[in-house]
């Protein structure tokens, strides 16, 4: 049985088999929506799945009304697109529903697709507390595991960024305005002008954390993501072009950046380390004080490691140098495609079986 895993964002659309063969397509679902399903076809054509496992967060794009209306629209895309193939949804609650049910149930599906990651990465530590931190383009998720299961406070967006296990902040798509306020150049700190002149893909291309990349051109100025284009972009946060602020400003600059970026994440990280602790205190866990496993994934896993720097984690795993690639570039469609191939598939198989037999 054919099986795809299907992570639907509002930025890219990323699909994975369940071992680990990837593609990622950068998708604004904002403007293009109403394309998705020839999209979908496309990336199906060679795989002809029979099983789809589908998570989504692309239901909280600006196209759609409200998130009811995107999960519909989603999941009727995928299901119409696939129609010789059985579509099972994941749910924030840590289990697959069939499509109608989540017709009727669209909040449960809504952003679930960092519950898909924990529960299938929760395997790597089964014992003991542990904390997933998974930096990508534009998120980061800080998830709480007691002895390999999801304990998050959590379940909705609002929830998540309440307990800060969502952090707004990742390695390409946030704006610089968003990161910090100020910058010191010369001795003097300078506000940052509040506009979309750069993101912290420039930052870290500039700081060589990112690859240049001359035919990717979904930059703040649409210019491709070479060095020089970066820096200029920066200098921009200051009102300022090249002719007005050397390169070794400007890297001082997207130190700065940087720097800021991974204290957010790093306060994020350790509210969420103290609640663990509560949790673990309040379950009478001999384990209370024990320095939490933290599990370092996604595309920006760069930014995790150093956040952990900031907080002297002495235990960590590189989920990026356990697996396929797939885990680095679309770890949550590669999750859920291995969590419906576990959960699904046999009972599929034996009720075909049973139907043929009838």
């Amino acid at each position: 049985m054919n099986v795809l895993g299907l992570d639907i964002g509002g930025a890219n659309v990323k699909v994975s088999d369940e071992d680990g063969n990837v593609r990622v397509v950068r998708f604004p679902m904002w403007s293009r929506h109403q394309e998705l399903p020839v999209l979908l076809e496309e990336l199906g054509r060679t795989s002809r799945p029979q099983l789809i496992g589908l998570t989504m967060t692309a239901e909280l794009a600006d196209c759609f009304e409200n998130k009811s209306a995107g999960v519909h629209f989603l999941v009727d895309s995928v299901r119409r697109t696939f129609p010789n193939a059985e579509v099972r949804v994941w749910l924030t609650s840590g289990e697959f529903a069939e499509p109608d049910d989540v017709i009727d149930f669209p909040q449960l599906a809504a952003a679930a697709n960092w519950q898909a990651l924990a529960t299938w990465v929760g395997r790597t530590v089964p014992e003991g507390p542990a904390i997933l931190l998974d930096t990508g383009s534009t998120t980061t998720d800080i998830i709480p595991l007691i002895d390999g299961l999801p304990v998050s406070r959590g379940l909705n967006d609002l929830e998540r960024l309440r307990y800060r296990e969502l952090v707004y902040t990742g390695a390409r798509r946030t704006p610089l305005c968003a990161v910090c306020s100020s910058v010191e150049i010369d001795g003097s700190r300078i506000p940052v002008a509040a506009e979309l002149f750069a993101t912290t893909q420039d930052v870290h291309v500039v700081l060589g954390n990112l690859e240049e990349d001359p035919g990717y051109t979904e930059t703040a100025d649409g210019r491709p993501l070479m060095r020089n284009a970066c820096l200029a972009r920066i200098a921009r946060m200051l009102c300022c072009d090249r002719t007005e602020l050397c390169a070794e400003s400007i890297r001082m600059m997207a130190r700065q950046f940087a720097e800021a970026q991974t204290t957010q994440i790093s306060k994020a990280l350790r509210c969420v380390r103290d609640n663990l602790v509560q949790q673990l205190r309040e379950l009478r866990r001999s384990d209370t004080d024990e320095d939490p496993q933290l599990i370092l994934s996604g595309s920006g896993a760069f930014l995790a490691a150093a956040a952990a720097e900031q907080l002297r984690f002495t235990r960590r795993l590189d989920l990026n140098s356990m697996g396929p690639s797939a885990v680095r570039e679309a770890a949550c469609a590669f999750a859920v495609a291995r969590l419906v191939h576990e959960r699904c598939r046999d009972d599929l198989l034996e009720a075909d079986k049973q139907g043929q037999t009838l």
